[in-house]
C-alpha cells in the first residue's frame, strides 16, 4: 500500500510538471561552455521590483533600462531557479523518489549568497525579444527634435506595463488611512529570454537546471496575490525542444 501512494505522488509530480514546460537534451548531459537559452513567458501580470518607485505617481515599479524597456535580471532569474530546485529535492525526499539532488550539487550549480565562488551556470539578463535593434531605433529617435517629445522613458513603458491600485481594508469595511498603493506591472502575455552559460561539463548540474525550469511557475513581488504567474522553458541551440526526459519518468514509476 506504501509503495502504490508513493509512486502516485511521483506520478502527479511528473505529470504537473509536463503541463508547464519542456525540457532539452534527451541524455540530460551538459558540456562545459554549451549556452542554453531561457524563455519565460508570464501568465499573469508581474511585478519585478526595481525596489523603488517612479516618482511622486508609482509606489512599487517594474525593473527597465534608461530608455524605458523592461527586462529581468540575471541574478533574480538564478535566485528563483535555485528556490525552485530546492522545491524539487524537497518533493523527492517526501515521495521518496528514487532521485538524488544534494544541496550541495544545488549550491555548486547556482552558487550561494555572499560566496565568493563563480557558480556552474552565469545567467544573463532576460529581455524581450529584438531587445537591442528596439533599443537602437528609440535611441535614435530619442534624438530626433520632431520625435523626441514623444519617445519618453515613461511613453515606452505605457506600451509594456500596467497600473495597479490596491488598499488595505478595515474590519467595518472602509479603506484605512493612507493604504493607497500604486504598482506598475508587466502586462500578461510578454515573453523574455536570454542565455544561461554552462561554465563546467557536469551531467547532475545540468539535470538540476532542468528540474529547477520545470518547477518554476512564480516570482516578484506579490507572487502570493495573483501575480508572477510564469512558464519557463529550455531551449537548446538549436532551437529543437524535446519531452521529459526517460529517466525522470522511470523514477516516478518505478
Amino acid at each position: 500500500m506504501e509503495s502504490t501512494s508513493l509512486t502516485t505522488a511521483g506520478l502527479l509530480i511528473l505529470i504537473s510538471w509536463k503541463s508547464n514546460a519542456f525540457i532539452l537534451n534527451q541524455s540530460c548531459g551538459g558540456r562545459a561552455g554549451t549556452m542554453i537559452r531561457i524563455e519565460l513567458e508570464l501568465l499573469s501580470p508581474a511585478l519585478v521590483g526595481s525596489g523603488g518607485g517612479f516618482g511622486a505617481v508609482i509606489d512599487q515599479d517594474v525593473v527597465f533600462d534608461d530608455i524605458g524597456l523592461p527586462y529581468i535580471p540575471g541574478k533574480r532569474v538564478k535566485g528563483c531557479l535555485r528556490d525552485a530546485a530546492l522545491e524539487v529535492r524537497d518533493m523527492f525526499e517526501c515521495a521518496r523518489i528514487g532521485a538524488n539532488l544534494p544541496e550541495i550539487e544545488i549550491n555548486k550549480t547556482f552558487g550561494i549568497i555572499g560566496s565568493g565562488d563563480s557558480p556552474a551556470l552565469h545567467f544573463h539578463d532576460l529581455t524581450m525579444e529584438e531587445y537591442e535593434p528596439n533599443r537602437q531605433w528609440l535611441r535614435f529617435l530619442e534624438q530626433e527634435p520632431k520625435y523626441a517629445p514623444f519617445i519618453t522613458r515613461e511613453a515606452v513603458l505605457r506600451n509594456y506595463t500596467d497600473i495597479r491600485q490596491q488598499t488595505r481594508i478595515e474590519d467595518d469595511g472602509t479603506a484605512a488611512n493612507h493604504s493607497l498603493r500604486t504598482l506598475r506591472v508587466l502586462r500578461k502575455g510578454l515573453v523574455f529570454s536570454g542565455v544561461v552559460e554552462i561554465r563546467e561539463e557536469n551531467r547532475e548540474l545540468h539535470c538540476i537546471l532542468q528540474l529547477a525550469a520545470m518547477n518554476w511557475r512564480r516570482f516578484g513581488t506579490h507572487r502570493n496575490r495573483g501575480f508572477g504567474e510564469v512558464r519557463c522553458t529550455l531551449i537548446s541551440t538549436t532551437g529543437n525542444l524535446e519531452p521529459v526526459e526517460p529517466w525522470l519518468e522511470q523514477i516516478c514509476t518505478d
